[in-house]
């Protein structure tokens, strides 16, 4: 008769009907009403609501408190195959009833007693079955319905830091009878706090990488990744040592690890196609191309080679002009100047050995010249306040470059003041990181760049390549996750 009811009016109308019976009954028999007639209709419509609704978990943390039809819902729907049962004193006479209601067997569960209101006393007791007997399993939840407060704040704090899944069971409370609502019983799952946590980390990780402190990015992504199987992580912290080995100039290690995340990124496309990581493969493919020519520059014995090579000269160049930018915008402005002055030298060094001119040891006779003519027209392009010049110099400092330059007539000097150059430059040598005692500022970094700017510009429409276009592949992506 009873199962004819169910099967005809549903589980809510049936519960409703017992519900009735049971809150007008005496309280003697209320008890025992419930565990016979209406829990395990309860049970029957938890299972049908939520065994397919959920995941299943094959191991499962609980505590036991003074009601054991939580646990035993959940054990039900999540159909665990290792549960550890949390218990005081007092609740380990509910472990019998959880046991015979799911239909565990003595294999499947373990038990260690707790102290309620010692968190670190429960926390040793989840790490001595889930870390040291379980070892750490992924797959594993921790209910944290049952138990004191102090009890369930406890096992919830534990369960977030092993990074296992938080649930618990919710319901409507029907205070006339003290005892949930029949039926109102839910499985909730709760966002882990350190995943809350780990957004602020993350949000401040990328903060610093997008900073340029690539070092203190790579901890903070490297401690995430320990916490979270996030491949955004992964990526971070690995694009966070290549950045750091790029920004400071250590090229063979930016150009094999780069080469290894863009292999990496390849393999994590068939299995996660949506990682957002991926959206920045093609910048970085672009930049590893475009730094592969420097993979050998420190093992490059003929330095005067690399300034006949376009492709490593190039690349150098804007790594260093880019290298400057970045300086700049950490108001390190000395640092930027030095860097800047570099790419001028640089510059000049590139087009005088397109002459087979090397600035550490000229050999003027390359210019078909005479050198008493050679020295003459560098005279002769001097400007006002500046010094003679007796001898062809034996090396070339950075003005004596586009001096001759100038001299020979090269293209790239036709329009450029020498003596605006020289004056300039001298910002540079009075820095205290060069040959001075000044802190240079703001202002004498935007007239250094400005020149810089400038000649920059010229030489890339002398060698034919696109300014603004190396300019923006050569700059650090800046990664928004």
């Amino acid at each position: 008769m009873t199962n004819f009811m169910y099967e005809n009016t549903g589980f809510d109308e049936a519960l409703k009907q017992l519900r009735n019976q049971w809150e007008n009954m005496p309280a003697n028999e209320a008890e025992d009403f419930y565990s016979t007639e209406i829990f395990p209709l309860v049970k029957k419509k938890f299972i049908n609501e939520w065994s397919n609704r959920c995941s299943n978990y094959d191991y499962l943390i609980l505590s036991l408190g003074f009601s054991y039809e939580p646990l035993v819902l959940t054990i039900l729907a999540l159909k665990p195959k290792k549960v550890l049962f949390l218990y005081t004193p007092d609740s380990l006479k509910n472990l019998d009833v959880v046991v015979k209601e799911t239909g565990l067997m003595p294999s499947q569960f373990v038990v260690e007693e707790i102290s309620k209101d010692d968190p670190v006393d429960i926390y040793r007791a989840i790490k001595k079955i889930y870390v040291d007997r379980w070892k750490s399993p992924k797959n594993a939840a921790i209910d944290f319905t049952g138990g004191t407060k102090a009890m369930s704040a406890g096992i919830a704090m534990a369960g977030a830091y092993f990074k296992m899944d938080l649930v618990y069971v919710a319901s409507t409370y029907n205070s006339k009878m003290r005892k949930p609502e029949p039926g109102t019983e839910r499985l909730e799952f709760v966002k882990n706090p350190y995943d809350v946590l780990g957004d602020l980390e993350k949000d401040k990780a990328l903060s610093l990488f997008n900073n340029n402190e690539f070092a203190s990015a790579f901890d903070i992504f490297y401690e995430l990744e320990l916490k979270a199987a996030d491949r955004n992580y992964t990526f971070m912290k690995i694009l966070s040592n290549i950045y750091r080995a790029w920004d400071n100039l250590n090229f063979n290690e930016a150009v094999v690890k780069l080469k290894d995340l863009l292999d990496l990124m390849d393999s994590w496309r068939p299995v996660e196609g949506n990682l957002k990581a991926l959206q920045y493969y093609e910048a970085l493919k672009k930049q590893y191309l475009l730094i592969s020519p420097l993979r050998d520059f420190k093992n490059d014995k003929n330095v005067f080679s690399v300034l006949k090579d376009k492709d490593k000269y190039l690349s150098l160049l804007f790594t260093i002009y880019e290298n400057a930018a970045r300086r700049a915008r950490e108001r390190k402005y000395d640092t930027s100047i030095l860097l800047l002055y570099r790419v001028l030298e640089l510059i000049g060094q590139i087009r005088l050995a397109r002459y087979d001119i090397d600035t550490a040891r000229p050999d003027y006779s390359k210019l078909d010249i005479p050198n008493e003519e050679v020295l003459k027209k560098m005279n002769s392009v001097l400007e006002k306040g500046m010094k003679k010049i007796n001898v062809l110099p034996e090396n070339l400092s950075l003005l004596n470059d586009y001096i001759l330059l100038k001299a020979i007539g090269d293209e790239l000097c036709l329009q450029l003041s020498i003596g605006n150059l020289f004056n300039i430059s001298q910002l540079r040598n009075s820095s205290v990181y060069a040959h001075g005692y000044s802190i240079l500022s703001e202002t004498e970094y935007v007239k250094f760049n400005d020149l810089v700017f400038k000649i920059l510009n010229e030489f890339c429409r002398l060698e034919e390549v696109d300014f603004k276009q190396l300019d923006n592949d050569f700059q650090f992506i800046v990664i928004n996750l």
